[in-house]
């Protein structure tokens, strides 16, 4: 089941899925896809395949990136 895209770059993009696997487990797929001449996208074997358990982790740990992203450019690059 789709949940969304996020454009990377002008010919990839992040999508989001959740897929149900063997015997009803679900777990969410982040992969990163190509867009091909015809505008259809074409999956890589770039991403990430994770429980729903492992999402709030993940979360905290995007937070944490971008909190240290938005230090560096405040900081600015020299550190």
């Amino acid at each position: 089941m789709l949940v969304g895209k996020l454009a990377t770059g002008i010919r990839e993009r992040l999508v989001v899925e959740v897929l149900d696997k063997f015997k009803g487990t679900r777990s969410i797929d982040c992969r990163i896809y190509k867009v091909v001449t015809d505008g259809e996208l074409m999956a890589t074997t770039e991403g990430v395949t994770i429980s729903p358990d492992q999402v709030g982790s993940l979360v905290e740990l995007l937070r944490e990136a971008m909190k240290k992203a938005k230090e560096k450019e405040t900081n600015g690059d020299n550190q």
